[in-house]
């Protein structure tokens, strides 16, 4: 799957991207409790997109230039644009540096 390809409000196999910047943790108020997210800017041949991951340190170990492999993730608009997440099964790998991947957001 690329970037380009994802729909709104379905799950996806497989995406490998590129971490490009990661924004966060950052605090979020739900239901009488406070939560932390992060946006993390990925890309691929095809685009960007914004993956959401939920927890103070859930982004942590995820450097920027590093390719990761979303598997079994679940793709929604927020804001007018795709975003990705997990889910609740969802899994991030570290993949192989793979050339093809740019390093910035394509223009």
């Amino acid at each position: 799957m690329k970037i380009e390809n994802l729909q709104p409000e379905a799950n996806f196999d497989e995406l490998k991207v590129r971490v490009v910047s990661k924004d966060g943790p950052r605090e979020v108020q739900s239901r009488d409790r406070t939560l932390y997210v992060w946006d993390v800017l990925v890309v691929d041949e095809t685009g960007s997109t914004v993956l959401t991951l939920w927890g103070r340190d859930a982004a942590e170990e995820y450097k920027i230039g590093q390719v990761i492999s979303i598997q079994n993730g679940w793709c929604k608009m927020f804001r007018d644009k795709k975003q990705i997440s997990l889910g609740k099964v969802g899994k991030i790998f570290p993949a192989d540096d793979d050339p093809n991947i740019p390093t910035k957001v394509p223009e």
